[in-house]
Parts: C-alpha cells; structure tokens; sequence
C-alpha cells in the first residue's frame, strides 16, 4: 500500500521539475569560459562600434581563437562584426543594406583584421597559388570562408581558371578548382 502512495507524489514531483525546466528554456544560462568577455560585454562593442541594436551573437570556439559573431541592425542597415572575445577588439565587420536579401557584393566596406598581425601578405598568397597554375591574377580578395580567414584568388590562362582559397595564417591550399574558360568555348 505505501507504494501506491509513493507513485502519485513521484509524479508530483516530476511535474513540478518538468514545469521549472520548462519555464527556463529559450534562455541561456551558459557560463562565459574564464578569461573571455561576457556576452553583453560583446555587444556593448558592437554597439559602440556601429550603433543600432544587437539582433544575434553567437561565441564560436574556433582554430584562430574564440569569437563572438554579433548581427547589429543599425540606420536602415545590417552589420555583422567577428569580436575577439578574449582583447575585445573588432577584427571583421560586414555591412549590407537591412532591405537587401542578397549577398552583398561590395566588399569595399569590410576589414578583415588578423589576430596578432599575422596573416600572410597578398603576395605571398598569390605566389602559392602560382606554384600550381601560370597566367595572369584576374581577383585576389581577403574573405573569411567557414570561420577561416582565407585570400580567395583566381588566376586566367586564357584556357583555364584556376580557383584557389589560401588559409591566410598558414598559407596552405584549402581549395582548388580548375576550369575551361568559357570564352575559349
């Protein structure tokens, strides 16, 4: 008979947990890891940075370091910027038109900033990418691809186009792709 009893007040007890767990769901009560800066130590940057209002952040813990990706919505516009959530320091921001859904192809407002200055020069990455393909540079750009920082670079042999994305720390080919040139078709 006493464990009759013991079933209805286990399910109380149940009940009661599930319903405080659920009360605390959609929040985020995550530690910030030691010696990182808090979430709203992150956005506070951002803010200060561009104005606006904090839409999203998110820390990726990544090879380079750990960064804070924070979306801001700020005059008509949507900036996002990768924060070095260690210094603080604002190594990337985007900026595109808040009404555009396309990518934004006008890179001239974007920097890309390396952790401790140690990105590879331009120079250098086309020189790796012309160890494996001779023609002519047609685009050398700075971009961040999967959390990466790589110099997307394509070359033009008047046959061929040869795609390459070059880690910009450590200088290795992440990718490459060559192509007929449609225009000898």
């Amino acid at each position: 008979m006493k464990k009759w009893m013991m079933i209805p007040a286990l399910a109380g007890v149940l009940v009661i947990g599930g319903v405080a767990v659920a009360g605390n769901a959609g929040h985020s009560f995550a530690a910030t890891p030691k010696g990182l800066l808090t979430m709203e130590e992150a956005e506070a940057i951002a803010v200060k940075s561009v104005g606006g209002t904090v839409t999203g952040i998110e820390l990726d813990r990544e090879l380079v370091g750990d960064i804070y990706e924070v979306e801001v919505k700020s005059n008509g516009f949507e900036y996002d910027l990768d924060i070095d959530a260690k210094t603080g320091k604002v190594l990337r921001t985007d900026k595109e038109n808040d009404n555009d859904d396309d990518f934004d192809n006008d890179d001239s407002d974007d920097k890309v900033i390396a952790p401790n200055g140690k990105f590879i020069t331009e120079k250098a990455a086309v020189n790796i990418a012309m160890k494996q393909a001779k023609g002519t540079v047609a685009e050398v750009k700075l971009d961040e691809d999967d959390g990466r920082v790589v110099y997307e670079i394509e070359i033009r042999d008047g046959k061929y186009d040869y795609d390459f994305d070059i880690d910009a720390i450590s200088g290795e080919v992440l990718k490459f792709e060559k192509d007929s040139d449609k225009d000898n078709d």
